[in-house]
This record gives structure tokens, sequence and C-alpha cells, in this order.
């Protein structure tokens, strides 16, 4: 089938159920989202669509394709058909029965077309009988839903259809699936509907051409003072005449209206009755010049007469009485050629194609003649005559087949069809290589989004989301003083000792898997990775976009580090590895430091307190400062005291330590439970099954090495926090902080940062020792 009727169903798919329901289609029938108008496609494509939107709309696939069959309809209306479709027939039969002739014209297009035909009777009790003949097998519900459609926008009627045989026939060319419909038609009464004005001229019985044109007649009449309708043209003719001598007004309208007007209304009643000669005013020869394609053959389909140009492409052909099957082979309708399967399909359009051991030698190694015409049954001289013209659809074949325009007579419209045929190729071709350019753009923009949707992945690993975007768009990023954010470091217990007696590659796989893990909880709470440093893992919540809950951010993303932790495997000992954790809160200064690497810093006194938090508490334990504690002791979290201690550079410090939180479940912390909506209340959580406890955690299988099978696992749901909303407000105007201050300025003994960038207190590096690196840098 060519592109067209998968565009069809795919537009279908997605006017009706969805660009998402389109995509699921798409990928169970396993096809590409990528159709050319005037491209071929495997039948097979067509149908695995078809029964992927049986599936995912839950329709039968009988249902899809009748639904289909009215949609394609409106395609084609939509698509430039809709003229040539409303000129097809004055009446449903007639529609019916030129069909194959548009599939004929429309084949000048569509070369490889192979479309299925149509033949028409008269049933009882006003039912028409369709005939349907198709190489395809199942798509006869089409059918059903193109002609509603067509009787309903066309016709202001409704059908009832239904099967009254199908069978599978032997055909010359193979199979043929032959379905006969019993079709019924009712008038809709369109005086009780109100739909507005008409979209198109003969939409409604009150615009039709055929009730415009009673009415003008009618109102002839009673200007003429006639009241019943004239059946003499020539009377009418006489009246008007005299009227006019007589000096009598003829009304608005001319008199040329006027008789078309009483010539309408004679069609309207059926009164026009033709009339012929008493003889035939031409003889056999001028005949035979001027109509120089035709062929007449009597019942037992001997040749009895033939065109000028037949003769001459077939010289034997002059032998009459000779067989017509010698001479031609029957392409279309595909039935054999006799003379009773001619006679059932007398409506349809002939196509026959010359024998090649028939033509003269001129036409060794050219392509055979096709014909098209119309069959007519004489029944005085009980043979048929086949009118006919070659049948061609461009220059190049008719040059090709040694023909010219001269062959053809001045009357026939096939001169004309060839050389708007050719014009119509050349746009075709020209539409379709715009539909393959678009295609190309359309995939090559899709690759784009795809690396662009990377570069932003590995970007936002490197600056935040609102920093990047901004640095992206060329603004200057102002380094901005926050009153207060939470800092959380981590380290591996006894990483020297496993550096020492490991492989570096063990290292790598033992920290990436590690880090794995902690990623995906800062997607979980939403909270900013600042750095890794060897073991060292450096998290802050509250910025860049401030939020009231940054503590319990913090607080649940060190509980779930906890909880992982112990997923991971020494590559010495074989056993889960221990971690630190400490936690601080306070205020810091944060900015975008350098241009051709730039680095998102953050600088403070809160820095390296959080880190003294770190290299001063023990293992497996989260070390909680006395800020930390005062913002969560009351958010339903489990904290033991510890007491006072003394920290190296800050002196005697009360410090505590964090195991749990009763308000949520692991799965919530790991991002693996149900996504919350609604509830405003910071750890209001029902029906816990099971409380956060660091100390009762088992890993459910233990992970050694890389962490490929964490990355695998399910997607990340962000645990519920009340300021969420207010998050997402914030990065959208993109988060200014409490107070800005240019990068660099400050005091030093403050604890702020001084002209060169170095703060008063110094970073303490978690593995201990002195270190004068005093800010963490991306």
């Amino acid at each position: 089938m060519y592109g067209f009727i998968n565009l069809c169903v795919k537009a279908l798919v997605t006017e009706k159920f969805g660009e998402a329901a389109w995509e699921k289609v798409r990928k169970k029938a396993k096809v590409d989202d990528a159709f050319i108008s005037y491209d071929c496609y495997e039948d097979d494509v067509t149908l695995r669509l078809v029964k992927a939107a049986s599936e995912v709309s839950s329709l039968e696939i009988d249902a899809i394709l009748e639904t289909f069959g009215e949609y394609f309809f409106t395609f084609c209306q939509r698509s430039g058909y809709d003229e040539m479709l409303r000129t097809l027939g004055s009446n449903l039969r007639s529609f019916l029965e030129n069909l194959d002739s548009l599939h004929s014209y429309l084949s000048f297009s569509y070369k490889n077309m192979d479309a299925p035909s149509f033949r028409c009777e008269r049933g009882e009790d006003d039912t028409l009988i369709l005939h349907y003949y198709s190489s395809r097998k199942g798509f006869h519900p089409i059918v059903v839903g193109i002609i509603r459609a067509v009787a309903k926008e066309f016709f202001e009627s409704e059908v009832k259809m239904q099967i009254i045989n199908q069978s599978y026939e032997n055909e010359r060319n193979g199979k043929k699936e032959h379905v006969v419909f019993s079709i019924l038609q009712r008038k809709i009464d369109t005086t009780q509907l109100d739909e507005g004005p008409p979209k198109f001229v003969a939409q409604t019985r009150k615009h039709s051409e055929p009730f415009l044109n009673k009415q003008d007649v009618e109102d002839e009449l009673i200007e003429l003072d006639m009241e019943e309708p004239v059946e003499d043209v020539d009377q009418v003719m006489k009246n008007l005449e005299n009227m006019k001598d007589q000096g009598i007004p003829l009304g608005k309208r001319k008199s040329i209206a006027q008789i078309r007007s009483l010539v309408a209304l004679s069609s309207l009643y059926h009164t026009f009755t033709p009339s012929y000669p008493n003889k035939f005013w031409m003889n056999q020869k001028i005949f035979c010049d001027n109509f120089p394609f035709h062929v007449v053959f009597d019942k037992d389909l001997k040749v009895k007469q033939s065109g000028f140009h037949i003769q001459r492409i077939m010289p034997r052909i002059r032998n009459f009485d000779t067989k017509l099957t010698m001479f031609f082979n029957l392409i279309h309708p595909q039935i054999d050629l006799t003379l009773d399967s001619i006679s059932k399909f007398i409506n349809q359009l002939f196509i026959l194609e010359t024998k090649k051991s028939m033509v003269g030698p001129e036409w060794e190694g050219r392509p055979m003649l096709q014909l098209r015409g119309q069959m007519v049954w004489m029944e005085e001289f009980e043979c048929m005559v086949y009118l006919c013209s070659p049948r061609l659809a461009s220059l190049k074949e008719m040059e090709d087949r040694g023909l010219h325009l001269s062959d053809i007579p001045l009357h026939d419209v096939t001169r004309d069809l060839i050389l708007f045929n050719q014009q119509r190729l050349a746009e075709i071709e020209l539409g379709k290589q715009l539909e393959m350019k678009k295609e190309e753009l359309r995939k090559a923009m899709a690759d784009l989004e795809a690396e662009k949707a990377k570069t932003d992945m590995l970007l936002h690993s490197m600056l935040p989301r609102q920093v990047a975007d901004q640095l992206r768009e060329g603004k200057r990023v102002e380094a901005g003083e926050y009153a207060e954010v939470t800092i959380l470091f981590s380290d591996i217990v006894s990483f020297t000792t496993i550096c020492s007696q490991s492989k570096p590659i063990d290292i790598v796989n033992m920290l990436n898997s590690l880090y794995v893990r902690f990623d995906k909880l800062t997607s979980v709470h939403d909270v900013y990775k600042v750095e890794t440093i060897g073991d060292a893992y450096m998290v802050v919540g509250g910025l860049p976009v401030p939020v009231k809950t940054h503590t319990e951010r913090i607080a649940n993303m060190a509980l779930g580090m906890i909880i992982t932790s112990v997923e991971v495997s020494s590559p010495v000992t074989g056993e889960p590895i221990g971690i630190r954790v400490g936690i601080h809160s306070g205020p810091a200064l944060a900015g975008v430091v350098g241009e051709k690497m730039p680095r998102y810093c953050l600088f403070g006194d809160s820095v390296n307190t959080a880190s003294r938090m770190e290299s001063h508490g023990e293992p497996s334990k989260i070390h909680l400062s006395s800020a930390a504690y005062r913002n969560i002791h009351d958010k339903g979290f489990r904290i033991v005291e510890r007491g006072e201690i003394i920290v190296k550079g800050k002196g005697s410090m009360t410090t505590y330590f964090l195991e749990g939180n009763d308000n949520a479940t692991v799965d919530e912390i790991l991002g693996r439970g149900i996504q919350r909506s609604g509830d405003s209340r910071s750890g209001n959580y029902r029906n816990r099954s099971e409380k956060t406890d660091t100390m009762k955690y088992s890993p459910t299988k233990e992970v050694n090495g890389g962490g490929g099978n964490y990355q695998n696992q399910e997607a990340v749901i962000p645990m519920y926090y009340p300021d969420n909303e207010n998050r997402r407000q914030g990065e959208d105007e993109r988060a200014k902080p409490v107070f800005t201050n240019p990068a660099g300025e400050g005091d030093s003994s403050s604890g702020k940062p001084t002209a060169n960038g170095v703060s008063g207190q110094g970073y303490h590096h978690p593995q201990g020792g002195n270190n004068s690196k005093t800010c963490i840098v991306l």
C-alpha cells in the first residue's frame, strides 16, 4: 500500500486517541514514524498498524477498519480530493459505479496502486447490491465505513449494509475476495436539523442544486402564467418570443436563464425525450478514421470492425472474424475475457493491453500499448463496441510507444489529460522530494533534541539546572548569600586500608556502585550534589532554590545513604562497607567561578563545620550539629543526643546522632514508594508498614563491584515535601537568593569570603589532617 494509507492511519489514531496512543501503536507495530505519501510499503505494515490500534484502543479489528473507512473519506477530502469526489455521481449508485474510473485516473499518479473493484446491481425492495472485489483479504469493513460517510455527506442519507455473500474466487491473476453487500438507503430528514449554514453548496436539501433549480423554475412558471410544466420546449420558446413581441416583461432574469430553468425542470420530472435520426449519417470509413481507437466484436468475441490506429499497430486485426483474445489481454477488471463476464461489468472501465506477438516489428523493445474505455452492447447487431483511447500518463510514455499527440483525435480529451498529467507528475515528484526533506529534517531535529538532552544532562551534572540555563542564555549569574542551607559530608570507613590492599579497578567499581546509589537519592529528595573527592561525597539542600525543608531533605538523604551503602561490599573483605555522615545547617555563599570551565562554588564556615561533623562521627552513623538538630527535632525523626565533644577548630560542641524517620518508609526514602500529592503537612503519612531504621535494614541482594544492576531498577519517585510546589515556582523565577553579593567580597575574620575567595576557617578534608582548601568547587 502507499504511504498515503499509513498516514491516514496515523492521523486517525492521533486525532481519536492522542499522540501517546500513536506512539504505543507505532511501537507495537514495530514501524518507523516516517511515511511518504507516494512511496509504496508492504501490506503487512498497514496490517500491523491496524492490529496494534485494535489492541491499544480495545476495539475489534473490524470496528477499527470501519472507523478507518469513515475517517479515510474525510482524510481524502482534506487532502484535496473533495471536489473530485463530489462530482463522481449524482446518487449513491452512480458514485459507486464510477469509483473504478476514479481509481484508473489516480493510477496515473500512483503507478503501483492495486485498487479494489466495485459493481452495482438493483436488488429487491429498493435495495442496492454491491459487489466488492479485492486482492487483499479482510479489508471489506473499510467499504462499510466509506459508504456510510459518503451517503451522509453527499446524499443526506443513512445506509444499512449487510453482507449477503462472501467468497474467494480464483481469477487470472490470483485469488480475489468477493464480498456482496446489500445496501438499504434512507433519506435523512434535514428539516428537523439546525446545523447553521451549510459547509458545502449541496450539503442540505434546502441548498441543494436540484432544489434551487426547482425553485427557479417554479418562479418562472408563475411569471409565465404556467401551472404545469411544459414538455414541448419549442412551444416554450414560441411563448417566450410572443411575450417579448407583446412587450410583456420577462422578470428579473433574461430569457436564456428562463429557458435553462425550464429545461432543468423537464429533467427533474423526466419529461425529456431525445430525437434520433432515421439513418446513420456517417459512413464506415469516416467513423473508423475519426474514431481511430475502437473495436467491434460479436458474442463469440470475433472482431467485426476496428479503428484506423488499432489496425496500424496490429495489422493482423484487419483479418476480420479473428477472436479478440488473440490480440488483447484484459487488465481491468480482473475477470475472464468472455461476453458473460463483460456483461456483468458493463458499467466498468475496461483496460486492454496489446499482445506482443500481434504488434508490428517496430514495437520491438517497446512497452505494450494499453487502451482504456467503455463497453457498449448493441442489441440490434448482437455486437459489443469497445470505445477507447490510449492509456498514457505522460509524454515520455507516449514517446516510448512511438505515438504522437496527432495520433489522438482532437475530440478526445486524452490529449489534454496527458499534458495536464505531465505537469501534475512534476508537482508530485516535487511534493515527494519535499516530504522526504521534511522527514529528514524531522529526524535530524529528533537527533538534535536527543543530543541536546545528553548535553543538558552533562551540563546539569556540573552546574545546577537554574544556573546552567542562565549561563546558556548569556546572562551573568550573581553570587548569592543564603541565610541557611544544610550541608552533608560522607566518607568510607577505612578507605585508606581498602585502597592499599585492592586493585585500582576494584576501587573504581566500588565507588561507582556507591555513588550511583547516592546520585539517585539526590533526585529523590531534590538536593544538589556539589562534589566527590575520592571517597568524600558532598551534598547541599536549600540552594540554588531556597526551600524551608532543606534540613529534612538532607536528613532523609543521609538515611538513604546509610541504607544503600550496605548493598556495596568491600573488595578486600567482601563485607558491606561502612560510611560516616556529618550534617550541619548554617549560612553559605554560592556562585559561579571561571569562564572557560565555570564551576559552582560553595563558600563559608558552614562547609567546614559540616566536614568536622563527618570526620568526628562514628561508622554507620549520621552525626548532626546542634543547628541541624534544631531544624528537625520536631519533624518525626528519631534523634539521640551524643553530648559535648571537642571539635577541631571549633572547640566544645553538643552534637546528636540521627537514627531514623518514624514518618517515612524505606521505600519512600529510597524513591521506590508511591508518589503522594495533596497532603500539605510534612510527616503526615498514613498506612506505614515499615519505619526507617538504619540499624535494622539489610539489603535483599548484595551487590558487588559496579552499579549496573542498580541503574536498571525502577524509575525514581521523588519523595513528597510540602514545599515541592514552591520549589518548582522558584525554579521558574530563576530562584533569587536571600542576598546578593559579588563573588570575592567579604571579611576574612567573620568567615565570609575574602578578596581571593578563601574563607577564614579553612576546610578540613574528611580523611583527616589539615587542608588548605577552604571551598568545595564543582
